[in-house]
């Protein structure tokens, strides 16, 4: 198997890639990894029989123009995509610009035969653990009733695959629970997922997406990426308001003592770092998008979930299913 790591777009530089590739690379010695990156910065991997640094003197930045991605293409991260688009590699991880990694996936890597939009999905940690894949989280700003029907297939298709769920359980992200609900757009969607081959349940609202009663919801990029923002900055304030209260008084403190275990535990299985990352779904390669501010943690659990896709060869499976 081998991967390319784009090491130098997230906001945080090389050094949490880097510390990622050194623990990945002892893990998984069966493994080659291909790093991109300025060659003087990645010395440390040089250590390493299955890591060969790729030499990229120019990096895309957060503030770059997702179609500015054309005109980079000396950057780590082009020069990562590249080398899927020529075989090269099974897969790419980059933490990134989003707009400029899913247009260089779209500009470098080919998508599998059929599928008319990629997208981007995210898996939600849920309240029962078995999490819940949400797509599409932002890759495309409008869709049609047919590539939400294409999301559901690419989403229960994962779901079976790698997450080992037998016939996912697949709704459609909506504004009311009835069948009649929401646009045009989405009532023709409603009846595509309905008269499939999927295992689909129907309608579901935002407030139901972390109980985690479905196993792939479906949505168009807008609203998904709306949803996935508005959770993760609820999450934050949630946790900053428990953390007030807890330090609000001494008694209180000696119970934020006391239940430091059990909470610890608790806001871990909602810890994006254990995640894995957004998957570019469609692609004929495994294309992993790691969190912008990515620590050695969150950018080797996006490592993993390539490495996962490629090992249970998702890819061939995806397009046998969408034939």
């Amino acid at each position: 198997m081998k991967l390319a790591i784009d090491a130098m777009s997230g906001d945080l530089g090389c050094a949490p890639v880097i510390e990622a590739c050194e623990g990945f690379a002892k893990d998984h010695k069966d493994v080659e990894l291909f790093v991109t990156g300025k060659k003087e910065e990645l010395e440390a991997l040089r250590v390493f029989d299955n890591i060969t640094i790729v030499d990229a003197r120019d990096v895309v930045k957060m503030t770059d123009s997702p179609l500015g991605v054309r005109r980079q293409k000396e950057s780590s991260m082009v020069k990562a995509l590249m080398m899927a688009r020529n075989n090269e590699v099974d897969g790419v991880v980059s933490c990134g610009s989003t707009g400029a990694f899913y247009t260089g996936a779209m500009l470098f890597v080919k998508r599998i035969a059929g599928v008319e939009k990629s997208c981007l999905m995210a898996t939600l940690p849920t309240l029962n653990k078995r999490g819940t894949c949400l797509l599409d989280v932002g890759a495309n700003s409008e869709n049609t009733a047919e590539q939400l029907k294409q999301f559901g297939l690419m989403g229960s298709l994962y779901s079976e695959l790698v997450r080992g769920v037998n016939k996912p359980k697949v709704a459609l992200l909506n504004i009311g629970a009835e069948d009649h609900k929401g646009d045009e757009m989405h009532q023709e969607a409603y009846k595509l997922l309905k008269d499939s081959s999927l295992n689909f349940v129907g309608n579901i609202e935002g407030r139901e997406l972390l109980d985690g009663d479905v196993d792939v919801v479906v949505t168009d990029g807008f609203s998904g990426n709306i949803a996935l923002k508005s959770m993760e900055g609820t999450a934050l304030t949630v946790m900053k308001i428990v953390k007030n209260g807890l330090l609000s008084s001494t008694l209180s403190k000696i119970g934020a003592l006391l239940a430091k275990g059990s909470l610890k535990s608790s806001l871990s299985e909602f810890d994006y770092k254990s995640v894995g990352g957004a998957l570019m779904m469609g692609f004929t390669k495994a294309i992993v998008k790691a969190h912008g501010g990515s620590d050695a943690k969150a950018f080797r659990s996006a490592m993993e979930l390539a490495y996962t896709m490629v090992e249970n060869d998702v890819v061939e499976k995806m397009k046998e299913g969408l034939e």
